[in-house]
């Protein structure tokens, strides 16, 4: 009871106490808060136009006097878009990412968000540890080659391995989940390229435990918005034998002379039963053009994955073909008119990127599966791609490093003998020209001069390149019209040479594509003193002959 008065005063105290301590006299209001914001918000750029930028610039409010202004900028995603130390953003590739923008202070940060658009597609060479395994065994090769191709084996006696089984479609099925579309495919290199809008699957693609690298062979505009309407091929099969062996060759006359070409049509052999695959850059409505109507043709294919239509674009294959197959007495017969012809298209004459030599690859793996004895490919790549850093130096022209070159020399071990042009730079051969089984042809006119654009040099492992030469100044070729004209290259003496050695094989068929090789080459003018810039010279025929004789004897 005596304690009560007490703990009443007590109270009384706290409460005044309280009370006191909340005059409002005595509230001191906390200053503004520093902010900091982008101007503006938002920025949406087009990859496409990767040098137009944009400029952001950062509002601060609130600063105290002594407070520093100075901000740093930075990209969350560098790989989609940068930013300089003024504020300026540029596009690098497609996505969205956010642009900083932080005082040095460390008391605001801002963000922009950057949007990047991009009307191109993309395409990434996948390059495969190993095929992996299918259901397919080289015991049973019917199933993936046809029956001429592996006669040609066995004629040469070469076996059938794992370099021909085809890519384990297991991995191929991993590629496609990921997305993008399977452009061209390689069993002999282990590659396979795809085509995309989303460059950043790269890095998905290089996370397949079966992917060792992963490169960008081509970038351009989107051209294929829809699916186009699928070609259908039509083989024109006709009866071009005749017993004829004595031609009017008409405005053809000179491609063949040059080389004496005309004593193995008069001793019967035009070609007859060779199968010729052109690998060129298109063949623009051959089948109409009543030049070509007594041309057997085998099959046509487009292995461009924006056009498959081998007879859609570009006049170039007309004119390389023309000299091998067409077949008119006193207008125009050319170097081996009863041979069989597949026209296939590699080359996107649109861009010059390094995916070409995979759609090269690729048509050389298709030329061999159906049984194609002979390649010509009129087409070369040097120092022109798109890409600076996949430009060739003549340093990687050493038989083995280019990717078409790498795809000539399995060829060529299958038994195929393949004839390339040198190349009209004026300086050394391309790919896949280097490689040191194929018959690299330069050109010579009429007046056996050899030409000045020809391509040659000494390769980096002491090769020469031209290995012979023929007729490809002011040769005459069929146009798209089905008229004769005269055009310039070794993209002619290639063909030209190509039709002899069809006919020259003909002749001799117990000879391995090397061995035919070797014959031509030392059927040149030179070849008993070799020299640049003509190889072993201009090859001759009738001499051919007599050294494929020796040989089979």
């Amino acid at each position: 009871m005596l304690n009560h008065p007490v703990q009443f005063f007590t109270v009384l105290i706290l409460f005044a106490f309280s009370f006191s301590s909340c005059k409002k006299s005595e509230i001191t209001p906390d200053p503004p808060a520093l902010s900091i914001t982008i101007n503006p918000a938002l920025v949406t750029l087009q990859n496409e136009f990767s040098y137009l930028g944009k400029r952001l610039t950062a509002n601060i409010e609130n600063a105290q006097p002594d407070e520093s202004l100075e901000i740093v900028w930075s990209s969350e995603n560098p790989r989609i878009a940068s930013v300089k130390e003024d504020g300026t953003v540029w596009p690098e590739a497609a996505g969205e990412t956010y642009i900083l923008a932080t005082l040095v202070s460390g008391k605001g940060v801002a963000k922009c968000k950057v949007v990047v658009t991009d009307a191109n597609d993309y395409k990434f060479r996948l390059v495969l540890r190993d095929k992996g395994t299918s259901s397919l065994s080289i015991a049973n090769p019917t199933a993936f080659l046809s029956a001429k191709a592996i006669a040609r084996r066995q004629k040469q006696n070469i076996a059938i391995d794992e370099s021909d089984l085809p890519i384990s479609p297991a991995y191929l099925k991993a590629i496609q989940d990921i997305g993008g579309t399977i452009v061209a495919k390689s069993k002999w290199l282990n590659t396979v390229s795809v085509n995309c809008t989303d460059e950043f699957l790269i890095d998905k693609y290089k996370a397949l435990p079966f992917v060792k690298d992963v490169l960008l062979v081509w970038e351009g505009g989107r051209t294929v918005t829809s699916t186009p309407a699928k070609y259908v091929d039509a083989p024109q099969a006709v009866a071009n034998h005749s017993s004829t062996t004595h031609f009017d060759y008409g405005s053809a006359s000179t491609n063949i002379t040059v080389n004496n070409g005309k004593v193995l049509h008069e001793l019967g052999f035009k070609g007859a039963g060779i199968d010729i695959a052109v690998i060129d850059a298109g063949f623009i409505n051959l089948k109409n053009n009543a030049a070509f109507k007594n041309v057997n043709i085998k099959g046509a294919k487009s292995f461009v994955y924006e056009n498959d239509d081998p007879y859609a674009v570009d006049t170039h294959g007309i004119w390389v073909t023309s000299t091998m197959a067409v077949n008119i007495p006193r207008t125009y017969v050319g170097t081996a008119p009863e041979a069989n012809y597949w026209l296939l298209r590699t080359e996107d004459q649109s861009s010059e990127y390094p995916i070409e030599e995979d759609y090269w690859v690729n048509a050389a793996e298709y030329a061999d599966s159906v049984g194609v004895d002979i390649i010509n490919s009129s087409l070369y790549y040097t120092d022109a791609y798109y890409f600076v850093n996949a430009r060739y130096k003549f340093e990687d022209m050493d038989g083995k490093t280019a990717f078409a070159t790498r795809g000539a020399n399995v060829a060529a071990d299958k038994g195929i003998l393949i004839v390339n042009c040198a190349g009209n730079d004026r300086t050394w051969v391309g790919t896949p020209a280097d490689a040191p089984n194929v018959l690299t042809v330069g050109s010579v006119n009429s007046r056996l001069n050899i030409d000045a654009f020809t391509s040659w040099g000494v390769t980096v492992d002491g090769r020469m390149k031209p290995d012979i030469l023929a007729m490809g100044g002011g040769a005459n070729v069929i146009n798209t019209s089905g008229i004769a004209e005269n055009r310039s290259g070794t993209s002619y003496a290639s063909p030209i040479m190509c039709g002899l050695a069809a006919c020259l094989w003909q002749a001799y068929p117990t000879l391995t594509n090397k061995q035919l090789l070797e014959i031509i080459r030392k059927s040149g003018d030179r070849a008993a003193t070799p020299e640049v810039p003509y190889g072993n010279g201009i090859a001759d025929m009738q001499k051919a002959m007599n050294l494929a004789k020796a040989m089979t004897r």
